[in-house]
């Protein structure tokens, strides 16, 4: 009778994502230099997740060979791929179906293996240092993205306390804000008028009371010249 091999699980660590995609991730299963394999769950369906580390997603040929992996085992077993996404911008990941932990982790360090050529059967004896990818340092979480941030599937009488008082405190803020507001508005004294005559309408006009003026006509003055003596002038000859 076939026994099961025992899996062995550690919590989350800051650097792991909490969800990926509609994945929710639950524990560690197993990490190597290639990545890290999760335990999640899909909806109700329980599920584990490989993700390539950082040091693997930032190499182009661990990166193809990764994908290569994965499309023989869609060719495969297409169901067995729940959710995948191979953007450039993050690392690649998949979430994969899970019948029992055991087998779910055999299939996700299977598709890591190729990532560091750990699945290539060794020639001949062993002599010398062992083969490492020159990133094998670098063998931190890969990079992520969550976004929209998933709402909690399920609260506890702790989170239900926790959203109900940061709701209260949003109100209680708000709430001060606007007394602060009124309250400025109420105090500020009102704007004083300049010194000067106060602004009117303009007086109609007045009509004149003196009468209309009259000329006297005076005496023309002539043409200069001597005065007349009343005798003919003869002509010249």
């Amino acid at each position: 009778m076939h026994s099961q091999q025992v899996v062995r699980v550690s919590a989350l660590t800051r650097r792991d994502p909490p969800a990926l995609g509609a994945v929710t991730i639950r524990s560690r299963l197993e990490s190597n230099d290639a990545g890290v394999v999760y335990a999640g769950e899909y909806g109700d369906q329980p599920v584990v997740v490989v993700l390539l580390g950082e040091g693997a997603e930032a190499d182009s040929y661990g990166r193809k060979r990764f994908h290569d992996a994965l499309n023989k085992l869609i060719e495969r077993d297409p169901d067995q791929v729940v959710q995948f996404d191979d953007d450039v911008d993050i690392a690649p990941w998949v979430a994969l179906r899970a019948d029992n932990w055991d087998q779910g982790l055999a299939a996700g360090t299977a598709l890591l293996a190729p990532v560091t050529l750990s699945h290539v059967e060794q020639l001949g004896t062993a002599t010398g240092p062992d083969f490492r990818p020159h990133w094998f340092r670098r063998n931190g979480t890969g990079r992520w993205r969550l976004w929209p941030l998933p709402w909690p599937r399920s609260l506890t009488q702790s989170g239900w306390w926790t959203f109900v008082a940061a709701f209260a405190l949003i109100v209680a803020i708000a709430a001060l804000a606007l007394w602060i507001a009124i309250k400025i508005f109420e105090n500020s004294p009102a704007p004083q008028q300049g010194p000067g005559p106060a602004p009117g309408p303009n007086p109609p006009p007045q009509p004149s009371t003196s009468g209309p003026t009259t000329t006297t006509p005076g005496p023309r003055p002539g043409p200069t010249g001597p005065p007349a003596t009343g005798q003919p002038i003869p002509p010249i000859v």
